[in-house]
């Protein structure tokens, strides 16, 4: 099993992954009441700012990602210390296997802070807390974040079909799995 990960800020060259404070909400609440940002994530729009600062608050205290639950980062540009999104990370509670997701502002998109993001946070599961196996899934429809996850080396393991539920609407999961051996691999050949 996996003990504690004490949680730094990550940092790249252009982001800084930080646990959200009380003063992220309103960007949150605004970045998943996008209807667009919402479309393939599981929950429903208005997303209102008291459940952003219930989620933020579920979180404080926690030294970082352990098993058993979700951790969730702002991710901060760093040339001038605007939000362009969250990433969250699961350990499962055997401590081998993790997941990923990712949710960027509108603006943010299509300049490769997602895939800058997660590497930073494949790092830190691959070679912090000694995962296995990293999983993630999105909406088959979803092409953008499906890019992002190819871009990191995940491979497409198949659709799980009518998996995902958003209240009383279902729709196919598309899943992806990516080794951490495949990680190292993959993430010397990005820097090249």
């Amino acid at each position: 099993m996996v003990s504690r990960v004490p949680f730094a800020p990550l940092t790249t060259d252009r982001l800084v992954l930080r646990p959200f404070t009380a003063a992220d909400a309103e960007d949150f609440a605004e970045r998943r009441s996008d209807p667009e940002t919402a479309m393939y994530q599981a929950w429903r729009v208005p997303y209102s700012v008291e459940r952003a600062r219930d989620l933020i608050a579920s979180m404080e205290g926690r030294e970082g990602p352990i098993p058993g639950g979700w951790y969730q980062l702002d991710i901060t540009r760093t040339a001038d210390g605007r939000t362009v999104g969250d990433i969250a990370m699961y350990l499962h509670e055997h401590g081998h296997t993790a997941e990923i997701g990712y949710t960027l502002n509108p603006w943010a998109r299509r300049r490769g802070y997602a895939t800058e993001a997660a590497a930073a946070v494949l790092d830190l599961l691959v070679d912090v807390t000694g995962v296995h196996r990293i999983e993630a899934s999105t909406h088959p429809a979803n092409e953008r974040s499906i890019a992002v996850l190819e871009r990191l080396g995940f491979t497409a393991e198949g659709v799980r079909r009518e998996a995902f539920w958003v209240e009383d609407e279902v729709s196919d999961d598309a899943m992806f799995g990516l080794l951490a051996r495949e990680w190292r691999a993959h993430r010397t050949a990005m820097r090249l």
